[in-house]
């Protein structure tokens, strides 16, 4: 069997550039006429996935700091995406929510993602698809110690 490691780690570093250039240039900038971060775009994704979150949650989740998440939920804000409302469980705090424009937006993001992925994937079987997500299964089992893992399953739960 072939070795193609020094391949792949040229191929993931190539990637993690053009991450770091969408990052700065804004993602999907051409469809979306917009300059959106990961953070804000990760941060819009969960919210869509699972509703009103706290802050709290989604310190957990995104696993950034404080200042930055407040960063970028001011930002979402003045773009209207997203809104504060009073967490009705516990009166004291509050919640992210998506707005009806933010949740109009993330139809328009679903679609560029799906295009990107049809893309990326067009040629691909059902074989390599599951190498695929063992490799990147991996990838972030790597990169996540056993205290992670189990606060990301309770997460789930």
């Amino acid at each position: 069997m072939a070795n193609y490691t020094n391949e792949i780690t040229h191929m993931l570093e190539r990637y993690l550039i053009k991450i770091l250039h969408q990052d700065k240039g804004g993602f999907y900038k051409e469809d979306l006429n917009v300059k959106l971060s990961l953070v804000e775009l990760l941060l819009l994704k969960q919210l869509k996935a699972n509703g009103d979150r706290k802050l709290s949650d989604l310190l957990e989740y995104l696993e950034i700091d404080r200042n930055l998440l407040s960063t970028t939920i001011k930002r979402l804000q003045s773009l209207n995406y997203i809104v504060k409302k009073p967490d009705h469980a516990d009166g004291r705090g509050q919640v992210i929510v998506l707005s009806n424009y933010g949740e109009q937006f993330l139809v328009t993001l679903e679609m560029c993602s799906k295009t990107e992925m049809d893309f990326v994937l067009k040629d691909i079987t059902i074989n390599e698809e599951k190498a695929i997500l063992k490799f990147l299964s991996k990838m972030v089992q790597y990169h996540t110690t056993k205290f992670e893992l189990d606060q990301l399953e309770s997460y789930k739960r």
